[in-house]
């Protein structure tokens, strides 16, 4: 499962995808499927606000796999 910050990475990449694009089609699908991230982003942040899912930093603690430095 991808996490909010994957999710809106995501909507900014296809953000700049849509800027870029020449054609309006392609630029308009590009900009929903930005959106799309976005609601994915915002509906994963309210679940785990909620308690619904863990975030995935407490799923990283509970299952020992946070990162150690060197």
């Amino acid at each position: 499962m991808r996490s909010v910050a994957e999710f809106l990475t995501m909507a900014a990449t296809f953000d700049e995808q849509a800027r870029s694009a020449r054609e309006p089609s392609l630029k308009k699908r590009y900009a929903d499927i930005a959106e799309c991230y976005r609601l994915l982003a915002a509906e994963r942040q309210r679940l785990i606000a909620e308690g619904a899912i863990q975030s995935e930093m407490s799923v990283n603690r509970s299952s020992g796999c946070e990162k150690t430095a060197s």
